[in-house]
């Protein structure tokens, strides 16, 4: 990278820096450090809930994986009408009403404290190792793509991270997220301006042949069990992979949950819904567009690497000065935006129901601070054993699955059943983690 990139990098973590200290001096609650007053503006609730949802490992990897294949991975969003039902007409509205800090809090009303302290436990554990992926992620990203050590980038994304959460809890988590998903929206669309202009025939010319090639192709109705996605499967599927993203886990339901009323929580949630879908094509279409420039120059090699390189490959070959800075503060971006949600999530369910449950007097936001500073650490020096892991990606995945569905299971019950009784929750959830860790495995 040159000069230029460099400093691009520079003031985007200043930036970033600035945004979030900015809010250090105004909390002084627990409801403004957690739920920020319930003052949030519904769309910058939104900008962060798309944010939160972009990793660095998809934000790089998702261009390759359109150019070898095609959009079929994006049937899961046919669940998109009964998940939005779902979401603004039971999930949230109850999650309102509660006036909660934690969502787990439930538990312990509907069941009894072993299935509250279980759910939540598992959360804090399971989320604490998610922080230690995503800050791994974007470092073993940079190392391939420009041969920086991992390490300095581990300890800086998670230092910088854990500081600025740490300062202005959920507000600067929002409003960082919201600058961030417009770095990465820039890098993305400068990236696609690139494109459009070194392939020969524009935009006509994508739509052509990547028709010609069968890129385009979003369905396939086949029933064959082996076929990984398949519209009946995300027809069924899709709905409930999306309730177990918004609708059960804390670290993306707080936003939502601190925005002015639920009218604007239910907008906010159903923007970035659609946001992301919208997010997830454009993506898509990059990769097209790579297919197209690199079939029109076989000689650069574009096509024989693997679909995780076909992105990186490009953007250190192609792109000019300052785009290349600006492609990495995307990617910085991606996960810094992630980190911080599941940061201030996991400090907000550990104070609540385990300090706040026992403690004689609730904790102050000193308290909560130094929470989100040793989970941060925590979350951060874990970092350094993602590496023998295998892949970040299905890591990260497996770790949200095997939680994120007995947790549907567990609300779903509560809510919609009234002849569970106090253990059901307790051996439910224990019953369900078993069965989906016994599936991923």
């Amino acid at each position: 990278m040159s000069v230029v990139d460099y400093l691009v990098v520079a003031l985007y973590f200043a930036a970033i820096v600035a945004v979030g200290a900015s809010f250090s001096r105004s909390q002084k609650s627990l409801k403004e450090y957690f739920l920020g007053g319930n003052n949030v503006p519904w769309w910058a609730a939104a900008a962060s809930g798309i944010a939160t949802l972009v990793s660095a490992v998809s934000y790089l990897s998702a261009p390759g994986v359109a150019a070898t294949g095609n959009y079929t991975l994006h049937q899961y969003r046919l669940g998109l009408p009964l998940a939005i039902f779902l979401l603004c007409w039971v999930m949230l509205p109850f999650f309102h009403r509660q006036q909660r800090y934690s969502i787990y809090e439930y538990f312990e009303e509907r069941f009894d404290l072993k299935a509250r302290l279980c759910a939540s436990g598992l959360f804090v554990l399971l989320k604490v190792c998610y922080i230690g992926l995503a800050t791994y992620a974007p470092a073993l990203v940079i190392q391939k793509m420009f041969g920086w050590s991992v390490w300095p980038v581990v300890l800086f994304v998670g230092g910088v991270t854990t500081v600025y959460t740490m300062l202005g809890g959920i507000k600067a988590v929002i409003w960082t997220d919201t600058l961030q998903l417009v770095i990465l929206m820039g890098g993305l669309v400068a990236v696609g301006g690139v494109l459009l202009g070194r392939i020969d025939g524009g935009l006509s010319e994508v739509i052509a042949v990547g028709a010609a090639h069968d890129k385009f192709k979003f369905f396939d109705f086949s029933f064959d069990l082996t076929t990984r996605y398949t519209f009946w499967g995300g027809l069924v599927g899709g709905a409930f992979f999306l309730l177990t993203q918004y609708g059960v886990d804390q670290a993306e339901l707080q936003r939502f949950m601190a925005t002015r009323s639920l009218r604007d929580g239910n907008l906010s949630l159903i923007v970035t819904l659609l946001a992301t879908f919208a997010f997830g094509l454009f993506v898509f279409f990059i990769g097209t567009m790579l297919f197209v420039f690199y079939t029109q120059q076989p000689a650069k090699g574009g096509l024989a690497v693997t679909s995780n390189e076909i992105f990186p490959k490009f953007i250190l070959e192609e792109l000019p000065v300052g785009l290349k800075g600006l492609l990495v503060a995307g990617v910085l971006s991606a996960a810094m935006s992630t980190i911080s949600a599941v940061l201030n999530s996991v400090t907000t369910v550990g104070v609540a129901d385990f300090y706040n449950r026992f403690a004689a007097q609730p904790a102050s936001v000193a308290l909560a601070k130094r929470v989100t500073l040793a989970l941060g650490l925590i979350g951060t020096l874990l970092a350094g054993f993602a590496g023998s892991l295998g892949n970040i990606l299905e890591l990260g995945m497996t770790l949200n699955s095997f939680f994120g569905g007995p947790l549907v299971g567990l609300f779903l019950l509560g809510m919609l059943s009234k002849r569970a009784k106090a253990n059901a929750g307790f051996v439910g959830l224990l019953v369900g983690l078993g069965v989906a860790i016994w599936m991923g495995s």
